[in-house]
């Protein structure tokens, strides 16, 4: 087993690329979450705005990813994720920087010469050959063709039950979930040194992709090998990642457990991307070491200490609860409440100080549109973020 470790990586969005990758970027479409944007302060109004012209996909970008880890990398359309694996994989040459697995500089390896084995997003089998030849191809093409009996049937007990089955029919005879096993078998059957997965349940359905999610867990965790796991699916991200890397514009913005990106963010941008339903954003002010922020106001804040003037405050949904009597409130008025069969919350979309806001309530309580509610929230959840360029404001 290997580590992977880039150093300072950058590479220039293709001639051609950059338009398309700004109007595929997320950010322009989620504009219309925040309705009108005039009164959103600068860092708000950045967080749905294209990328500027000329943002590289891959901006000197330093990572770490350790032997035996795997770190699921999530972040918006263009953001880099795929250029980032296709760099590991030596698909895509860098400008500047270097690529290391283990004590070897691989920057200018060729692919083959990598030890790497790469699932894609659209399963990559050759259509005309049976799934036991595109099993074996890699050994056939190296002159190893006395091995592919014994491989192929090691890879079968591998992928268990109903695996047999597929290896003597061809790509198009395959549903989706089944081809996706197949060309993670022939992932497997080359003994790589490093996994590569670049979302490769994203063509499937809801009910495939928890099974297939299942698969790729007990494999990642039977053979212990390093692996980078694209996706844009927080919860596969939290379920097959050890950490978890946000990336933006080409920037990797912060990398932990999903509990520390969560919980702890260090920017805007990763306290509104993570979690479901995401981030609540309000405006407030501290003056004197008090924060005010939709009528209420408060000294528990810790930031509040070191900290004057205009803040964006990030309020979790789950954090917020209905206040007793006594207790230091913010005025809601409910506009659509939505109770999930799976959940045992219901989640309140509602209005403060006329910005939208999700509160996740008991859905055994019976909430209305126009209903006036009283918000509290525990000063200890409360983030507070600099305006102007987005960071988390602390101590």
């Amino acid at each position: 087993m290997v580590d992977v470790r880039l150093h300072q990586v950058f590479v220039r969005v293709p001639s051609g690329e950059q338009a398309r990758w700004a109007a595929a970027a997320p950010e322009a479409a989620a504009a219309s979450a925040f309705g009108d944007t005039a009164d959103l302060a600068p860092a708000e109004r950045d967080l749905v705005a294209p990328p500027p012209a000329g943002t590289p996909a891959l901006d000197h970008v330093d990572l770490v990813v350790r032997d035996g880890e795997t770190l699921a990398i999530v972040g918006p359309s263009g953001c880099g994720k795929t250029t980032l694996l296709r760099v590991v994989a030596g698909l895509q040459p860098v400008e500047q920087g270097a690529v290391w697995m283990g004590e070897h500089d691989v920057t200018q390896a060729l692919p083959r010469d990598r030890g790497i084995g790469m699932v894609f997003q659209n399963y990559a089998l050759y259509p005309n050959m049976e799934s036991r030849s595109n099993l074996g191809f890699f050994f056939k093409i190296r002159r190893r063709g006395a091995e592919i009996d014994e491989r192929v049937r090691e890879v079968a007990q591998v992928l268990g039950v109903g695996f047999d089955a597929l290896l003597d029919r061809r790509p198009p005879r395959l549903s989706g979930g089944q081809q996706q096993r197949v060309a993670i078998g022939r992932c497997i059957i080359r003994d790589p040194s490093v996994f590569l997965f670049d979302e490769p349940l994203s063509n499937l359905d809801a009910r495939l992709r928890q099974t297939t999610r299942v698969e790729i867990k007990r494999l990642l965790r039977r053979y212990a090998i390093t692996a980078v796991y694209v996706t844009h699916d927080q919860s596969e991200a939290q379920s097959l990642g050890d950490r978890i890397a946000v990336m933006r514009r080409g920037k990797i913005e912060q990398i932990g457990s999903y509990q520390e990106l969560h919980d702890d963010p260090t920017s805007l941008f990763v306290a509104t991307f993570l979690g479901t339903p995401p981030c609540n954003l309000l405006p407030g002010r501290v003056e004197g070491g008090v924060l005010t922020v939709g009528g209420m106001s408060t000294r528990a804040v810790t930031a509040t200490k070191v900290h004057s003037g205009q803040v964006v405050v990030g309020i979790r949904p789950d954090t917020l609860a209905l206040a007793d009597d006594n207790q230091n409130a913010m005025a809601a008025t409910v506009e659509l409440v939505e109770r999930l069969p799976s959940e045992r919350w219901a989640h309140v979309r509602a209005t403060i100080a006329g910005r939208g806001v999700v509160a996740q309530l008991d859905r055994s309580l019976e909430f209305f549109p126009g209903d006036r509610l009283q918000l509290a929230v525990d000063p200890g959840h409360v983030l507070l973020f600099d305006p102007l360029d987005g960071r988390r404001l602390r101590p």
